[in-house]
């Protein structure tokens, strides 16, 4: 990560550190309005049972980005997941870190390259 600062790289593991370490069952279960997920900004993963991370995002409304559709439940129907087997892991980021939600995105992939984040 020598492209990026060392307090961004050392933030974006720790984000990582609590969605890695989120038990599935506190997930966010998928549902057509998500009415569970927050309204704020924050980084979510898509969370498989047994697979891991899917997918790593940013957002600056968690709960509208996902009511609008997100390409990794297609990927997720494509591949035949059972929808019982996904959640939605989240951390709400202050203004601070918001301002650099795509860079700490950017580290937190490259760290763990998970198979539905295609950047």
């Amino acid at each position: 990560m020598d492209d990026y600062p060392d307090f961004l790289v050392k933030e974006a593991q720790r984000l990582l550190d609590i969605l890695v370490n989120t038990p599935f069952d506190e997930g966010t279960p998928l549902s057509k309005k998500f009415n569970d997920l927050p309204p704020r900004p924050g980084i979510y993963a898509f969370q498989h049972h047994t697979l891991g991370i899917l997918y790593i995002g940013k957002s600056t409304n968690i709960r509208a980005r996902l009511r609008g559709g997100h390409k990794a439940l297609g990927w997720a129907f494509i591949d035949r997941m059972d929808p019982d087997d996904v959640r939605i892991a989240h951390i709400p980021l202050s203004y601070q870190w918001n301002r650099v939600s795509y860079q700490l995105e950017q580290v937190m992939i490259r760290q763990i390259k998970p198979p539905y984040s295609d950047r």
